[in-house]
């Protein structure tokens, strides 16, 4: 399954916002009964010039500071950043292996120089990518996706390039992945519960009125109605 299982890789230079690309499919997808683990870091800016990163758990929606230029003995240092034993721990708890009949996707932002340095997130990606795993999203910059690719091995990569692709159109790629491993889930485990074949847990109110009135031409995340048989 794990080579099966495709890897969504949103790529851009960096300042080319893949992490707030990453946020708006996120946005679409965790409203759909989608049950993601993972982080997320945006970013802060000191005189037009990035100061360091806070990280998000989307598990559990805790966050912890990560790094910053900030000099402190007590940290890591990688590249300009100082990285605090504290935002550190609470990455790789977040980036822990998770428990496939219990996650969907999950998302890792971003993979990058230190991780090929065998740094930060390295040992939870060496881990995550050579066990059984659920569709996963990682935001990479362009100049290292191919390192990126072959270093981890990654068989099934589905690359999103931030300067042409559609939010909606990979958020419905994202979907309809999320519900490949789901039914496989469920046919090789019986543990997943069936969704109601006539809603989807959580709809947002905006998905639920544009899937109502939705035309033959709107994007598929905005027209399925999801469930493991139908």
């Amino acid at each position: 399954m794990s080579q099966e299982t495709p890897v969504f890789i949103i790529t851009g230079e960096q300042g080319q916002c893949k992490t707030t690309f990453l946020h708006l499919v996120l946005g679409l997808t965790v409203g759909l009964n989608v049950r993601v683990r993972g982080v997320i870091a945006p970013g802060h800016v000191r005189d037009g010039r990035r100061s360091g990163f806070t990280l998000v758990d989307l598990a559990t929606g805790e966050h912890e500071e990560l790094c910053s230029i900030d000099p402190d003995p007590r940290c890591e240092v990688h590249g300009r950043f100082y990285f605090r034993p504290e935002g550190l721990s609470f990455g790789r708890r977040a980036l822990a292996p998770p428990d496939p009949r219990e996650t969907d996707l999950v998302v890792i932002d971003e993979v990058g120089r230190f991780e090929l340095e065998g740094a930060v997130w390295a040992d939870q990606i060496d881990r995550l990518v050579t066990l059984q795993h659920p569709p996963m999203v990682w935001t990479v910059r362009r100049r290292l996706l191919d390192t990126v690719i072959q270093r981890w091995e990654i068989r099934n990569p589905v690359v999103v390039d931030v300067r042409t692709a559609s939010v909606m159109a990979t958020a419905g790629d994202v979907m309809d992945a999320v519900w490949e491993w789901r039914e496989a889930q469920t046919a090789s485990t019986a543990l997943v519960p069936p969704l109601p074949r006539d809603r989807i847990a959580g709809d947002s109110p905006l998905l639920a009125d544009a899937a109502a009135g939705a035309s033959p031409g709107t994007p598929a995340i905005l027209r399925r109605r999801y469930s493991p048989e139908g």
